[in-house]
């Protein structure tokens, strides 16, 4: 009686596993952390140092992307190694000729202008950082924003009394102040932490993360399109890819302003450790930290 339901069964079974993948995949199609879209708040992080152990001066990756209706393609005009570990060689760059040629034939705060400025490309800014109150915060991720927010860092670490807050010892968590959602979200009101800590006050905890560090290469998240497939991007989205010749028409087109995903200061996390520390301890997590680095060296 049972065996004629049995197929069905297991043909449900089999999708409700497919829906389970598929539910898994989508949740891991970005390469970068962001607060959430839908929600306002105070989202601490910590930014991680270079890692002076892989030859790295700075705490940052920066590159330059062209968004094109909504997606982004690394523009062709930079020199990387890739994620294959293939050298691409800086070359002609058909959205920097796109945007070039609307800049040059356009009149200013028209259309046409501002649709330049849509394709030109943009300075992207990558970070390492712990997501303090993740389940696991040795495991970090990566964290991208634009301009605007790399200036913020900036101004902090070189003309304020809030110093070096990446230092892996003395410095700060750093507190991602969102208010509005989505699109209307801004990160103004962002700042460090008015207390120094350490990243973590757990030797085995510092230890981790510097290993899962290591493992995040910047170059990891490069991956470059070919020429053809920029180019035909953008004739699609400006309705030019069955008649190349045609001026650009911008009654149809989305004006995108830059997705930055914008940091703010952290806060100091209470991991709920005890803040005496043993001496010897104290020497280890110095001897680890000395991987990263620091202001004192």
């Amino acid at each position: 009686m049972s065996t004629s339901t049995t197929p069905i069964a297991n043909t449900w079974s089999d999708m409700l596993d497919e829906m389970h993948k598929d539910k898994e995949a989508s949740g891991k199609t970005s390469k970068y952390w962001q607060p959430p879209s839908d929600k306002e708040g105070t989202f601490p992080i910590r930014i991680l140092p270079p890692i002076k152990s892989a030859g790295e001066k700075k705490f940052y990756f920066q590159h330059l992307v062209h968004w094109i209706d909504r997606q982004s393609y690394e523009c062709l005009n930079q020199t990387f190694i890739d994620k294959n570990g293939k050298e691409h060689i800086a070359e002609d760059c058909p959205a920097c000729q796109m945007s070039k040629r609307l800049y040059r034939n356009a009149e200013r705060e028209t259309e046409e202008w501002k649709l330049a400025g849509e394709l030109s490309a943009k300075q992207r800014y990558v970070y390492r950082i712990i997501i303090r109150g993740k389940e696991d915060e040795t495991i970090p991720e990566f964290y991208e924003t634009g301009k605007t927010i790399f200036d913020m860092l900036y101004h902090i670490m070189t003309e304020t009394e809030f110093g070096i807050i990446i230092d892996p010892k003395n410095g700060r968590d750093f507190n991602i102040v969102k208010k509005g959602v989505k699109r209307q979200a801004r990160y103004e009101q962002s700042l460090p932490s008015a207390t120094q800590t350490s990243i973590f006050k757990d030797v085995e905890k510092v230890k981790k993360v510097l290993e899962n560090a290591k493992k995040m290469n910047f170059n990891s998240l490069i991956e470059f399109s070919n020429y053809d497939t920029i180019d035909r991007a953008i004739k699609t989205y400006l309705g030019l890819a069955s008649n190349p010749s045609a001026k650009p028409s911008t009654t149809s087109t989305v004006k995108h302003t830059e997705t930055v995903s914008k940091y703010g200061p952290g806060g100091d996390d209470d991991l709920g450790e005890s803040s005496t520390v043993e001496v010897s301890k104290d020497e280890d997590i110095d001897n680890i930290l000395a991987e990263f680095g620091s202001s004192e060296n």
